[in-house]
């Protein structure tokens, strides 16, 4: 009787998958490192507007008006510094982290019109490497750490014609309460600080792809 319960409710799962979907995407996103030690210097050592690109594919399975979905997405994150020094005046510094993104995430809404999401996105950092004023450029790899984020976003997806395929764009907003460890503007070790605070990662972007559904 057990085995007949489950078979008929396996069944009737799958009945109400309405559609399953690839998207080849792209996203570009204003991303940044927050730390406290850095926030505490004042004009020496100051934030920046910096911006990454991530691409890949996701996937996303629907189940009426609630979809899970997961990626796989290449690129980088990159945090830019700004701040005044004795001697040296005005200066900028950037660091960039080459990365795998995998977010896993609930979307609510259809396969098709708008939708919202809710998740999280794994940071595997590959490799990092700190310049300041475009100059000088070192490997900081070992400064840095994978770090999960959480993430929120909005979009849709709509038809172009009679093609059959979507196109999706969505606003998406990540913030990591986990530890990416890192350096600082001057490229100094973070755990080197008399005081050790997380280097929290942040993210708000756009991103673009298209849709193939597969009914």
């Amino acid at each position: 009787m057990k085995k007949l319960f489950f078979s008929l409710s396996l069944l009737t799962c799958m009945s109400a998958v309405k559609a399953q979907t690839l998207t080849a995407k792209y996203a570009y996103s204003a991303t940044a490192m927050f730390n406290k030690n850095i926030s505490d210097l004042g004009v020496t050592q100051d934030y920046d507007v910096a911006f990454s690109s991530n691409y890949g594919l996701a996937g996303t399975l629907n189940i009426g008006k609630i979809g899970v979905g997961a990626e796989y997405l290449l690129g980088n994150f990159k945090a830019g510094y700004q701040g005044e020094l004795p001697l040296v005046g005005s200066y900028t510094s950037e660091v960039n982290l080459t990365t795998v993104q995998i977010p896993v995430y609930l979307r609510l809404g259809g396969s098709k019109g708008s939708f919202g999401e809710l998740g999280v996105v794994m940071n595997n950092v590959k490799s990092a490497t700190y310049s300041f004023s475009n100059n000088s450029t070192n490997d900081v790899s070992n400064q840095y750490q994978n770090f999960m984020g959480y993430m929120i976003g909005v979009g849709g997806r709509f038809g172009i014609l009679d093609l059959p395929v979507l196109v999706s764009v969505s606003a998406r907003f990540m913030y990591s309460t986990a530890d990416a460890k890192g350096v600082d503007a001057l490229g100094l070790d973070l755990d080197l600080y008399n005081s050790t605070y997380k280097t929290n990662a942040a993210s708000v972007g756009l991103h673009a792809g298209v849709v193939y559904s597969i009914d």
